[in-house]
């Protein structure tokens, strides 16, 4: 017998279900405002990027080298020189970090490494570059708009993630709602 407006203990699964989808899509909403934030200071640096003034810098040198920061890590570094005003700037741009080939299982795009090297390859010393630099500090230079595996703005790709995050949310929290148990309809005493 239940009192008029309590709820019903559910189902053994159903009680399971609903802790497990709540508390992941709470944690899914930690992960959206998260992704949010990042990807509002990512997207504020990267827009004031793209205003920085361009240059036409030229390719010193460019490798796929070892990547300091992570063991067995590889990326592009890239050393460009352009002028400015009369003076010869020499600066660096770079992709972000893929691990070494031996150390894929599997990876999103594939074959990160080879296209690395591709892209090192098709750009030889003399190869033209247009990249954005910081009128404050003009060895700073970045590339707003790349071929360049890994390389360019990461905005897009935290969209991506960001929307991943909001749909897991809305999709547990709903399946939440859905197997959280009814409250007993109130009943007249006769």
């Amino acid at each position: 017998m239940t009192t008029a407006g309590m709820s019903q203990r559910p189902p053994g699964w159903r009680g399971w279900l609903l802790l497990l989808a709540g508390f992941l899509g709470l944690f899914a909403g930690l992960c959206t405002v998260f992704a949010l934030v990042v990807t509002a200071a990512e997207a504020w640096v990267e827009h004031a990027q793209a205003q920085w003034p361009k240059a036409t810098a030229r390719v010193q040198r460019c490798g796929v080298d070892i990547y300091t920061h992570k063991p067995e890590s590889y990326w592009i570094d890239c050393s460009l020189s352009y002028t400015v005003r009369g003076e010869e700037i020499v600066s660096h741009v770079h992709s972000r970090s893929t691990p070494a080939p031996r150390r894929v299982i599997s990876q999103y795009p594939a074959r990160q490494f080879e296209q690395l090297q591709e892209w090192v390859d098709e750009h030889p010393e003399g190869t033209p570059i247009t990249v954005h630099y910081d009128p404050a500090n003009r060895k700073k230079a970045v590339l707003v708009t790349t071929d360049m595996p890994l390389g360019g703005p990461r905005t897009p790709d935290n969209l991506k993630l960001l929307g991943f995050f909001a749909v897991s949310c809305a999709v547990l929290l709903t399946i939440a709602r859905v197997v959280r148990p009814r409250t007993a309809a109130v009943r007249g005493f006769n």
